[in-house]
């Protein structure tokens, strides 16, 4: 199979043998219906003295002979041949593609192109795909095949990578073009949200942009409480206010105010605020903003159900139910009196395993290790792990529930950002 780098500086010679320039670059083009999964080449852009020639492809009778070290041949003579022009739908594979980056799905990465690679079909020639290793780059610099023999006597592999054609989409730019993946919205929207906060950190923000604008407002909450605060804030920024507080009403509180904190403006952080459908959640959001940060105050999320002791096993499901409780924040329910003291707490298991008309107060723990809001952030990671918690209930000076520091929220403020990754990966993977 030829690569482009194989086209690039060969020669071009007509049908009487007469060298008209060499190749600087091929044209394909994207346009249905002539596009397709392998869209064909379609123009040559030849470099002739000084001068730059186009040349539409139908004038070629051979491509094989590139592969033995000859010329394209043409099946004319220079003087009959028709200049082309650059048409609507066609990108150049030098100009808009070498060296721009794309979206490897596989690796949840993004990838430099270091080569292209074409099939021939019949008298057309195909681009098949890229070529994004290492291999592909030393290709270009005539280097593959001494630096290749010399790695395989160490006994180290030395692999192309190849991402099919049919996968990868071209974008013209003001700049030149530059290429990302094509890949359906669906299978984004199903990568972890690791991964793809893993993905928009690489990006530009243009790309972010772009990217941001094919995903639903759960899938960028949940990429976004996995991103760097500073760079959800700079995506949040970027956004118009109306979409910035749909994408915010999905994150947690804790989560949503961590973002809304890095914003370089406080009147945008209100305007997006005030926009929220659900003003408990905006109020909920501006007290967790009132926090010093790196306190139980800051870290803790407020969404979270609170259940009253007189209930039964049944009554407290249906409740979770009715209020549609988030998964993750049932780690252990939380029980209250009459007075709304924090007086118990008792795990999901329990209440589901028990007889359903069993009272809760039967059900509790009432040895509860809690903190205040200003309890540093240390602290609450040596009583999590002393007493091997998996949250950690916040309370106020008259002991009732504000919210709860989730061992995740902890990891995220003590460790370093590659082991929460890791072991959000692991628990993901199990």
């Amino acid at each position: 199979m030829p690569y482009l780098s194989h086209l690039l500086g060969q020669r071009v010679i007509d049908s009487v043998g007469q060298t008209i320039g060499n190749i600087i670059d091929l044209a394909i083009t994207i346009e249905e219906p002539f596009g397709g999964e392998f869209p064909p080449v379609t123009l040559l852009l030849l470099r002739a003295g000084k001068t730059e020639l186009r040349l539409r492809s139908e004038a070629i009778i051979d491509w094989t002979a590139i592969e033995n070290g000859n010329a394209v041949l043409l099946d004319q003579p220079r003087a009959r041949l028709t200049v082309g022009r650059e048409k609507e739908g066609e990108i150049y594979l030098r100009r808009d593609v070498l060296d721009k980056q794309i979206l490897d799905m596989s690796n949840a990465r993004l990838v430099r192109v270091n080569d292209v690679f074409l099939i021939e079909d019949g008298e057309i020639l195909r681009a098949a795909g890229v070529d994004v290793s290492l291999r592909g780059l030393l290709r270009r610099v005539r280097l593959e095949t001494p630096v290749t023999r010399f790695v395989k006597k160490l006994g180290v592999p030395m692999s192309r990578q190849h991402i099919p054609w049919n996968q990868v989409e071209v974008i013209r730019g003001e700049e030149g073009g530059r290429i990302i993946s094509r890949v359906p919205t669906d299978k984004l929207s199903k990568m972890h949200p690791s991964d793809l906060a893993n993905i928009v950190t690489q990006m530009t923000p243009t790309e972010r942009a772009e990217l941001i604008e094919r995903l639903d407002d759960e899938t960028v909450a949940l990429a976004l409480e996995e991103t760097d605060d500073e760079i959800a804030a700079d995506i949040i920024e970027a956004l118009d206010v109306e979409r910035a507080a749909d994408i915010i009403e999905e994150m947690d509180p804790d989560e949503a105010a961590d973002v809304l904190g890095e914003l370089d403006s406080q009147e945008v952080a209100d305007a997006i605020l005030d926009r929220l459908d659900d003003q408990e959640d905006a109020a909920d959001i501006k007290h967790l903003l009132s926090y010093e940060e790196g306190t139980a105050g800051a870290l803790m999320n407020t969404d979270v159900v609170c259940l009253r002791d007189d209930l039964t096993c049944a009554q407290a499901i249906e409740k979770l139910r009715d209020e549609e409780a988030n998964p993750e924040m049932l780690y252990y329910l939380y029980i209250e009196d009459e007075d709304g003291v924090l007086n118990g707490v008792v795990s999901l298991g329990k209440i589901v395993l028990a007889n359903q008309s069993t009272l809760l107060k039967d059900l509790i723990e009432d040895e509860i290790i809690s903190v205040y809001p200003d309890t540093p952030a240390d602290e609450c990671a040596r009583l999590v792990a002393k007493y091997d918690l998996l949250s950690l209930p916040v309370i106020d000076l008259n002991s009732s529930l504000l919210g709860i520091v989730t061992v995740d929220d902890i990891l995220d403020e003590m460790a370093p950002e590659e082991w929460t990754r890791t072991l959000r990966m692991q628990d993901y993977e199990e």
